[in-house]
């Protein structure tokens, strides 16, 4: 029997927090994440260039952590389905740097989830180019093409309305449990 494809985004999915707390470094600030509703938190910082020359010197995942249960239902997933990590590495505003970041990714899921085949990375910011019929991720735009769409919900999605979520056939999940609810029945 041929096994179903999943693509699953890594930031804000697998691991968070990373991003926040370089933020709050940088600016001697305590935000959290209640504080942002748009999708760019350096959308607060006056001073791109010197904040990204900050942010790029730092390996932003050893500030990250792992969502609960993430790996352990991963290992579980990886048992019945072929999972695709599909994550971007470009930060609007500090494109030219980021190229840094697409090492320290790689470096972190090999570290972290040596189970998943490092062949089935895709690191791209437009996900639609992954044909999965399962997608999980934080940002709705990233679900589309998938037969079934699940929204891990975020700082920059929980005020999307039900309706919305309806209209275009997303599953909202808070936590890894409720994804092992949906894909490991």
């Amino acid at each position: 029997m041929k096994r179903k494809k999943i693509m699953i985004d890594m930031d804000d999915v697998i691991v968070g927090e990373g991003y926040l707390k370089l933020i709050n470094e940088f600016l001697g600030t305590n935000y959290k994440h209640e504080d942002f509703d748009g999708f760019y938190m350096q959308d607060i910082i006056p001073n791109k260039k010197e904040f990204f020359d900050f942010f790029f010197s730092k390996n932003l995942y050893d500030y990250c952590e792992i969502n609960n249960n993430a790996i352990e239902i991963l290992k579980e997933l990886n048992e019945i389905y072929d999972i695709y990590i599909g994550t971007s590495y470009i930060y609007r505003g500090g494109e030219e740097g980021s190229g840094v970041i697409l090492i320290y990714k790689y470096n972190y899921l090999r570290e972290k989830l040596p189970f998943l085949n490092p062949d089935n990375y895709v690191f791209t910011g437009d996900k639609s180019i992954i044909d999965c019929e399962i997608k999980i991720d934080d940002n709705p735009n990233n679900l589309k093409g998938a037969k079934l769409k699940i929204m891990y919900t975020a700082w920059h999605n929980r005020k999307l309305s039900d309706e919305y979520l309806k209209e275009n056939n997303i599953i909202r999940v808070a936590n890894w449990k409720e994804i092992k609810k949906i894909l490991l029945k």
